[in-house]
């Protein structure tokens, strides 16, 4: 599948604890110094060794002692990926998945359980040494973690080296695990994703693309009641969006009645709730124990198609891979459950495959054609401006709205993209694919 050079370390009693041992032809592509001296780098742990030449060696092994394969966390039943740099050796690389520990009915990893053991999975067989930790396991003074790999369908608690790579996926950001980031990243430790820059950051980022602004629905900082009143003035019915928010929770739509009154709805732990206020104070006393202390945007309303009278938006997965290019894995389509002003999953919604949506709604092959390559291009552009001013990332989940004429909007982009949509749709090779790109861009962020 991938042509990525891998070598195994295997343990061998007769060579000492300071020497390493390999064939004639693995040692041509070291730049070895006079005294023969190497150093052998696993993740963020080095060590130096005195090389032993061997034409009684595989090609694709390293010989070193017992004790030394524990120390620097390897094993013998592993196939290590190699980078040779004159005269350093680099295996892995390590990676780490930092994620928060619920330990639920057997599930060490909540409900990321399952996809956790994918992404080890998936390291594993291109030459990773991948685990999974929590963010609060870290030994600092010996730059190693308490973390957990899966084998032979068990769990398995072990010591790793500080990674090359880490892949955060832990939810909300606290001050300790901003914290441990900025720890991380001072040990030499990249990180795949930077933090999240919220709905109003993201907003004012892509305003400044000129290819972009058409397709960004009015949106402004909610900082004070009458800005409803302008907005539905001119666009009929606006959301509320909190602008650190996930999973649609705490959105307000709010709509504008032809007697100036307003008509409002929103969900308050998974039970909608709606209501009408005849003036904006009543409307203030209404929203404002739901907004609290949170910062929100308030957003026009798209007229979004339509499935069976319940609203429908698009996921798209833009992920990067071993070339460090993005590229679009999956695009699914998102409908809202029934009387439901959001789209999201976990909020009841359901899927939809992207050209079944495109035929129910319009009967045009090249208009379907012309919508779809839009949807795309308005996913991956995003993405690079997002990325040129947050910094480095290998994934972005990218909602984008069809308006019932055909035009594309960008809604939001996400940085700890789901890919539950994809099981939804038992779409599995879109699923493998999403698993698979985040740890073959771990091996582009760490040079291998």
């Amino acid at each position: 599948m991938y042509n990525f050079k891998m070598v195994q370390i295997k343990y061998a009693d007769q060579v000492e604890p300071d020497y390493l041992w390999l064939n004639k032809d693995l040692a041509k592509t070291i730049s070895l110094p006079e005294d023969n001296h190497i150093e052998l780098h696993v993740g963020q742990l080095k060590r130096l060794f005195k090389v032993v030449i061997s034409n009684n060696i595989k090609d694709n092994q390293i010989l070193l002692h017992p004790t030394i394969i524990k120390q620097l966390c390897l094993t013998s039943e592993h196939d290590y990926g190699i980078r040779i740099i004159n005269n350093v050796i680099y295996l892995g690389p390590v990676v780490g998945i930092m994620a928060d520990i619920y330990n639920e009915n057997g599930k060490i990893f909540g409900g990321q359980t399952l996809f956790i053991k994918q992404l080890l999975t998936a390291g594993r067989e291109i030459g990773e040494l991948c685990f999974a930790f929590s963010p609060l396991s870290i030994n600092w003074n010996r730059n190693t973690i308490n973390g957990y790999t899966y084998v032979k369908n068990s769990w398995k608690k072990a010591v790793f080296p500080l990674p090359d790579v880490v892949y955060p996926r832990t939810r909300g950001f606290s001050p300790v695990k901003m914290s441990i980031r900025q720890k991380l990243n001072a040990q030499g430790v990249k990180l795949f994703n930077p933090v999240l820059v919220g709905k109003w950051n993201t907003y004012k980022i892509l305003c400044k693309n000129q290819s972009l602004s058409d397709y960004l629905p009015d949106t402004r900082l909610f900082n004070k009641f009458s800005l409803i009143d302008t907005m539905t003035r001119s666009y009929q019915a606006v959301y509320l969006k909190p602008v650190n928010g996930s999973q649609g929770r705490n959105i307000i739509r709010v709509e504008r009645y032809k007697n100036r009154g307003y008509y409002y709805q929103f969900e308050v732990n998974k039970h909608t709730v709606k209501g009408s206020a005849q003036s904006l104070e009543q409307l203030q006393s209404v929203l404002k124990p739901v907004i609290g202390n949170r910062t929100y945007i308030i957003q026009r309303q798209i007229k979004l198609l339509r499935d069976k009278d319940r609203i429908v938006d698009l996921r798209i997965l833009v992920q990067k891979d071993h070339t460090g290019e993005w590229v679009i894995t999956g695009i699914a389509g998102r409908v809202g459950k029934e009387g439901s002003i959001t789209t999201n999953i976990s909020a009841g919604g359901n899927g939809c495959r992207l050209d079944k949506l495109l035929c129910s709604n319009f009967t045009d092959n090249q208009q379907q054609q012309n919508i779809k390559a839009l949807v795309e291009y308005i996913a991956l552009e995003s993405a690079k401006s997002l990325e040129a001013s947050i910094g480095l990332s290998g994934e972005m989940g990218v909602d984008i709205g069809i308006d019932r004429w055909g035009k594309p909007w960008f809604i939001e982009a996400n940085l700890r993209p789901a890919r539950h949509i994809f099981n939804i749709l038992n779409d599995r090779a879109t699923r493998l694919k999403s698993v698979e790109r985040p740890m073959l861009y771990c091996r582009f962020l760490s040079g291998f």
